[in-house]
């Protein structure tokens, strides 16, 4: 599965540095939240917008890795619980019917 994934980055790395060698003689003018920068390469536009979104799936997926990292901790406590109370079942002693 790594694998699949590790291919597919490098596809879609591939394909960014493709549009961006293309499109590295434009220009365009840029506004974000207010802020507008005039006369951008392009490219740079693509490759920064490229990284906030990397940044943004890493913070999302470092989440999602806490919460399971937690559930696993809490089912292997409760598993390790479980099997000392099989253990103390298992070795108590047997009664006899009258």
């Amino acid at each position: 599965m790594r694998f699949l994934g590790l291919i597919f980055v490098i596809v879609v790395v591939g394909f960014m540095i493709g549009f961006m060698v293309l499109n590295s003689q434009s220009r365009v003018d840029l506004d974000i939240f207010g802020h507008k920068f005039y006369d951008i390469s392009l490219a740079m536009v693509c490759f920064y917008s490229f990284l906030a979104g990397m940044i943004f799936i890493l913070v999302f997926a470092l989440a999602d890795e806490i919460v399971l990292r937690t559930s696993l901790y809490r089912m292997n406590r409760e598993n390790r619980n479980l099997k000392k109370e099989l253990d103390a079942l298992r070795n108590l002693p047997l009664e006899e019917e009258k």
